[in-house]
């Protein structure tokens, strides 16, 4: 290679590394989000405690393929569309609950192991 060649590619180098910049900081984590937001999408089923983009957090009574029915209150029932759903999420009495419950069926198979062992 000559001296034009590296000169060259020299000049390309601050245009390459914003392009990389570019991947790293904006495309990427975003490409991120999407897939959680779509794996979420996905899971929700009745019952479902969920936020909509707007605020209203609600129940999930009913899913449709392109909209979900809420109950954002005792009989009442909205549909919203699906991309509009925020996020879903869990009381901290709920998390506390699981987690309770996990640890009951640890000592649970423990104690039969054990007994399978006597």
């Amino acid at each position: 290679m000559d001296e034009n060649t590296f000169a060259t590619l020299y000049s390309y180098a601050p245009i390459l590394l914003m392009v990389l910049l570019f991947y790293l900081l904006l495309y990427r984590p975003q490409k991120k989000q999407q897939k959680k937001q779509m794996d979420m999408l996905s899971r929700l089923k009745k019952g479902t405690k969920v936020v909509t983009r707007g605020g209203i957090m609600g129940v999930v009574d009913s899913v449709k393929e392109n909209t979900v029915m809420i109950e954002v209150a005792k009989g009442v029932v909205i549909e919203v569309a699906k991309p509009m759903i925020g996020t879903d999420y869990e009381t901290k009495d709920e998390v506390e609950k699981q987690q309770q419950e996990a640890v009951e069926k640890y000592k649970a198979e423990k104690e039969a192991e054990e007994a399978a062992k006597k």
